[in-house]
């Protein structure tokens, strides 16, 4: 023992050191990496860090609007870096409000991420893609249903009467989500993230800003570009749910004080050979998918306009096997602008969506079919072949009311637990006795006018609108399991919404350099009108009543 402490001690030591920037200021929350591996720290209040590195170890240092640095420790114990300021990033323009700044102008607090961070990613939703591209921003996956978007939060959660996500805004336009932005649209995405920054936008930006501009049709080399891409995302889960197989759970059992050998005989189960009637319900529920998207982009411009036409396809198709989780959406982008004259430019900024997904019931108390993929025993098997199988309570109930005991569609039953009484039933049987779809339709665009009748002044004129229709449809069927899964109505029910937005908006920017000095001003005025119509009904009724 003391040889092998001896031996690992040698193959590392522990280096400390100190960062700061060019002012000799202490720079706190400076990623330190030993390049190649995991392994890390963040400096503390005074700039200070201590890291346990291998042999020969080089050390990236590195930090949001800074240069990052890698530094070869070797033998050293103690290492101090100077950080500089990224001039490149700094100089950058982004989107402020109503305004652009560069990046070093800006006293509030901004995130910036351009088209180059969102290339390549395997995601086609616009929230996703911000996943560690800013700081301060996080990310939440909620759900991992086909069609459901990633939530937003910057630094933590507020309130906000409700609502803990940012204001969204996609080319000067309010809009209630950016899932149908395919990343490969977006030109970039500013984050605002302090009271400063969002100021502009009232208390409807508690929660911080993010403003997103799509790209426009300016090509570099004169010529007009067809681009097609296709995406295929494997799907699958990430990490599979350690549950009991079958002698596991009988060992449980007997430690329970179960006296399994004569339970299992009379559910007609080998005990001595339990390992031939075991199932697994995470893969009877669970398979690996595709989500596919096909994207074709259309872009010509000159000195005098531009325009930008994207048109994108996705089909997810999600991990329970069948195909009653899937989301589809077509969307197709048009940007147009024309410059008039010297002094005025037009344009158009104009988005159209599709979109349908069907879901599988997740969030029941006795009708989920996730929960009984985790709960339900492994030797309980997927299908009965006949009623002598049943349970005593599932053959009692199939004397009553055979059309209760739902018929799978192999032609088999939809076998269930002679083991425990208050399970959840058939992940299967819930799965394919509740039909649920959702659908809608969305135009969202933009129309502006710009003004430039001298130098460092702009004064724009935007209405800007958002026109939403969707309708969602359910039924299920009676069906009996046990003394808990079970319904005993038919239920219908269906909902139509519509949704109008209008936004007009004008404001005037001035900004101008006098020698040493620069003079930055802007005043506007917005007008919203927002209205909803929704409608819905439902039905519930046993066997031979009008609803069938």
């Amino acid at each position: 023992m003391l040889l092998v402490s001896i031996g690992m001690s040698a193959q590392t030591h522990t280096v400390t050191g100190v960062v700061t920037d060019v002012d000799h200021e202490p720079m706190v929350g400076v990623s330190i990496i030993e390049k190649g591996t995991s392994n890390g720290a963040m400096t503390d209040l005074d700039g200070r860090f201590t890291l346990k590195v291998g042999p020969n170890a080089t050390l990236r240092i590195s930090y949001i609007g800074y240069e990052t640095q890698d530094v070869k420790v070797g033998n050293k114990t103690s290492v101090n870096v100077v950080l500089k300021e990224d001039n490149l990033q700094l100089d950058e323009v982004v989107v402020v409000g109503y305004g652009t700044q560069k990046k070093s102008d800006v006293t509030g607090s901004v995130s910036s991420v351009s088209a180059d961070d969102l290339k390549g990613l395997a995601t086609t939703d616009a929230g996703a893609a911000l996943q560690g591209k800013a700081a301060g921003v996080q990310i939440l996956n909620t759900s991992g249903a086909p069609g459901a978007g990633a939530s937003i939060r910057i630094r933590g959660y507020s309130s906000n009467s409700g609502n803990l996500g940012p204001l969204l805004i996609v080319d000067g336009l309010k809009v209630d989500n950016i899932q149908y932005l395919d990343p490969s649209m977006i030109e970039s995405m500013e984050v605002l993230k302090d009271a400063a920054s969002a100021a502009i936008y009232g208390a409807q930006a508690g929660n911080g800003v993010v403003l997103i501009t799509t790209k426009n049709g300016a090509v570099k080399d004169g010529q007009p570009k067809v681009i097609y891409s296709f995406k295929a995302i494997n799907q699958r889960l990430g990490k599979t749910p350690e549950i009991f197989g079958a002698r596991d759970w009988v060992r449980y059992k007997e430690l329970s004080g179960y006296d399994m050998k004569t339970i299992c005989e009379a559910a007609g189960v080998d005990y001595d050979n339990l390992e031939k009637h075991e199932t697994n319900w995470i893969d009877q529920v669970f398979e690996p998918s595709w989500a596919t998207q096909h994207s074709v982009i259309f872009q010509d411009g000159n000195e005098k306009g531009n325009f930008f036409t994207s048109i994108n396809y996705v089909n997810n198709d999600g991990i329970v096997v069948g195909k009653k989780d899937t989301y589809q959406r077509l969307s197709a982008q048009l940007n147009a602008e024309y410059k008039l004259y010297n002094w005025i430019r037009v344009g158009t900024n104009t988005s159209i969506e599709r979109w349908k997904t069907k879901s599988v019931p997740h969030q029941s108390a006795y009708g989920s079919m996730l929960t009984p993929a985790l709960l339900l025993d492994p030797l309980t098997p997927v299908y009965w072949d006949s009623v002598e199988d049943f349970t005593t309570d599932m053959k009692t109930q199939y004397d009553k009311n055979p059309s209760t005991i739902l018929v799978a569609p192999n032609g088999k039953y939809y076998a269930t637990s002679k083991f425990q009484m208050d399970d959840n039933g058939n992940p299967l049987l819930q799965l394919d006795r509740i039909h649920s779809s959702n659908g809608g339709f969305t135009v969202r665009g933009t129309g502006f006018m710009d003004l430039m009748p001298f130098k460092g002044f702009i004064f724009t004129s935007r209405f800007s609108y958002r026109i939403s229709q969707s309708n969602s449809h359910n039924y299920s069927e009676p069906f009996y399991m046990n003394g808990q899964a079970k319904a005993t109505d038919y239920s219908i029910s269906a909902s139509a919404n519509n949704n109008y937005y209008y936004q007009w908006e004008n404001f005037a920017n001035y900004n101008n350099d006098f020698g040493k000095h620069k003079v930055g001003a802007m005043v506007g005025m917005s007008y919203t009108q927002y209205k909803s119509d929704n409608v819905s009904a439902s039905a519930t009724g046993t066997e031979g009543a009008e609803i069938l």
